[in-house]
């Protein structure tokens, strides 16, 4: 892997990693890397600096000014996240469980999805050996899971 600064056209400046330089300019041209602080797609590679200490003296250290929010970066991150997700995973609700049996055992195509699933459920798959995780929290307290597997809104 290689470590490659990159920055927006915003001015903020952050690095990434790639299997080479071929593929960083591959993902920039087709807008695949944002910037974790303003979620800007225009990016470009920049220098990379260094500096060499001298014996005995710390090592320099970037300016304030150049480190993103973090708060302001996880909350993109958690934005791309869910549009990945949206983007690219078939919602199935509360029939997760059920849809993950089927694709396991071959009784229909294998395909991404996303759903909700109880703990019991969970269990269940779990046993049976499907592989699967968990993002983000559990529904909003509107939608509920009855017992027949239906979402009713509160």
């Amino acid at each position: 892997m290689l470590v490659f600064d990159l920055q927006c056209d915003q001015g903020h400046r952050f690095e990434g990693w790639f299997d080479s330089h071929k593929d960083l300019a591959k993902q920039i041209k087709n807008k695949m890397i944002a910037c974790p602080v303003c979620g800007a797609e225009s990016v470009r590679q920049v220098p990379s600096s260094f500096a060499i200490a001298k014996r005995g003296q710390a090592s320099p250290r970037p300016n304030e000014g150049d480190s993103p929010d973090p708060d302001a970066a996880a909350r993109l991150l958690g934005e791309a996240l869910k549009r990945y997700l949206k983007e690219n995973f078939e919602d199935v609700g509360a029939k997760f469980a059920n849809e993950a049996l089927k694709m396991h055992f071959g009784a229909t195509e294998t395909r991404n999805i996303r759903g909700v699933s109880t703990p019991e459920e969970e269990k269940m798959l779990q046993r049976e050996g499907v592989n699967f995780f968990k993002v983000g929290p559990p529904p909003s307290a509107e939608t509920t899971v009855t017992s027949g597997g239906e979402e009713e809104d509160d």
